[in-house]
């Protein structure tokens, strides 16, 4: 009878240990097909997202820079404030390798949609003027060679060069 009854415990410890890794087995399983899914969502959104440079030039002054970008791929492009803007370039001051932000401060970056079909968003097949803007104690001399990179928050870069 005391076998029967360890028995009988040992069997339950073993169905309840059974049952709670299975459990957890298919909870962590969930958990790899949500984290499958969300990634190729954003390998879907990187291949329908393109961003190309139509030209790009110094300010008169050599303080700013203009760049006119292009949206070539199929994703509407927004959250401007997400986007990286960097500078390499020889300056009045020496050289510089700069991260500018969106709309903030003395060093920043602005920018104008053209055939603004919905206000905010760049749309495929539109265009959007880039205006970076620095201190003219850090102006752009001149004659020089040097590049812009622009990168969307879904890692979509495009990159020119500009003279002044």
């Amino acid at each position: 009878m005391d076998t029967a009854l360890t028995a009988l415990i040992v069997i339950g410890i073993l169905i309840l240990t059974v049952v709670t890794l299975s459990e957890r087995y298919f909870s962590a399983q969930d958990a790899i097909m949500e984290s499958w899914q969300e990634a190729e969502e954003r390998a879907v959104e990187r291949a329908r997202t393109d961003i190309s440079p139509v030209s790009a030039e110094t300010t008169p002054l050599g303080n700013g820079v203009r760049i006119k970008l292009r949206n070539e791929g199929d994703a509407k492009l927004a959250d401007f404030d997400r986007w990286d803007v960097i500078l390499r370039y020889t300056g009045v001051d020496g050289y510089h390798a700069e991260w500018y932000p969106h709309n903030s401060g003395v060093k920043q970056w602005t920018n104008t949609i053209y055939e603004n079909f919905e206000p905010g968003i760049l749309n495929p097949e539109e265009e959007m003027l880039i205006e970076v803007w620095f201190p003219l104690s850090s102006a752009v001399s001149s004659p020089t060679t040097n590049t812009v990179v622009i990168a969307t928050p879904n890692g979509i870069t495009a990159s020119t060069v500009f003279t002044h």
